[in-house]
């Protein structure tokens, strides 16, 4: 059943009763990638998957496979003297996991456009901010005992909201370079003020749509929730702890503050002592810069 919300078009328009399908309905360019990321989680989940039917999900999208081609040829990982021309060798080349965190980074790097105009941020911006989040979520994860891939995932997806609401913002209200002017505290205060729901709620249902696994739309979901609501989720503690890591290292997705600080209790559940972020989070920079270059 839609869940109906209400978003102010800045008093020159009626508000706008919208919905979350509508929402999904308007990042088509993200939804193509986003579908085939699901249909390989599930497929790699498989261990009797082989490498013709992974190399059929991938050529759903043309685009996406001549791309994973190109990623395959690169120096990292060409170690041999015959480039690979098909998405099978690309697959032996970059093995099946690997491929699932390449299509994810992909669905989400470079979709931004140059200038974010609802949120006042530029597109290389946002990218950084994706990068530090999902290479933190990762090492936190991995330092925690817990699913690194997935928390990779969980973090990379985290901003997918915010590309959603820019793009719909820019087709729905008439004044969008002014809506991130409004004074209204943290990110996602100034969300719920100005859409009528938060990015994080928008990742969670696009993601569940798109059949990644539950986990991961639960996590997103739970990460503004009270401590005693999150601890049962232990990739929304990963979560809640790389936001405020990236505001410490300034690399958080708006200049406005998160309104999130590190939680002491988090990081006891999560086993992690904090002078271990310190290092963590200078790992995650090193990793993002490497990437970005």
């Amino acid at each position: 059943m839609p869940i109906n919300y209400t978003f102010l078009h800045n008093g020159s328009a009626p508000h706008l009763t919208h919905t979350y399908e509508g929402l999904l309905s308007s990042t088509d360019s993200l939804n193509a990638s986003g579908q085939i990321l699901g249909l390989l989680n599930v497929a790699i989940s498989n261990p009797q998957i082989t490498i013709h039917e992974v190399g059929q999900i991938l050529r759903l999208d043309v685009v996406l496979s001549a791309r994973i081609i190109r990623i395959a040829n690169t120096a990292f990982y060409f170690k041999t003297t015959r480039s690979c021309n098909t998405i099978e060798e690309a697959l032996q080349r970059v093995g099946l996991r690997e491929i699932s965190r390449l299509i994810a980074t992909a669905t989400m790097q470079g979709r931004a456009p140059a200038n974010l105009r609802a949120y006042r941020i530029t597109g290389e911006q946002f990218n950084k901010s994706v990068r530090f989040n999902a290479l933190v979520c990762q090492l936190i994860a991995a330092e925690a005992k817990l699913d690194a891939n997935l928390a990779y995932l969980s973090g990379l997806m985290r901003p997918l909201g915010i590309l959603v609401l820019n793009q719909w913002s820019a087709q729905h209200y008439t004044d969008v370079d002014k809506l991130a002017w409004d004074n209204v505290g943290s990110l996602l205060k100034w969300e719920e003020s100005t859409f009528g729901l938060n990015h994080l709620a928008v990742s969670g249902f696009i993601t569940r749509e798109w059949g990644l696994p539950a986990s991961v739309s639960d996590s997103l979901e739970k990460t503004t929730a009270p401590f005693s609501a999150m601890k049962d989720f232990p990739l929304s503690l990963v979560l809640q702890t790389a936001e405020a890591l990236a505001e410490i290292n300034r690399t958080t997705f708006q200049d406005r503050p998160n309104a999130t600080s590190l939680n002491k209790d988090s990081l006891d559940a999560l086993g992690i002592k904090p002078i271990k972020l310190i290092e963590i989070s200078r790992e995650a920079l090193r990793q993002s810069q490497k990437i970005a270059a």
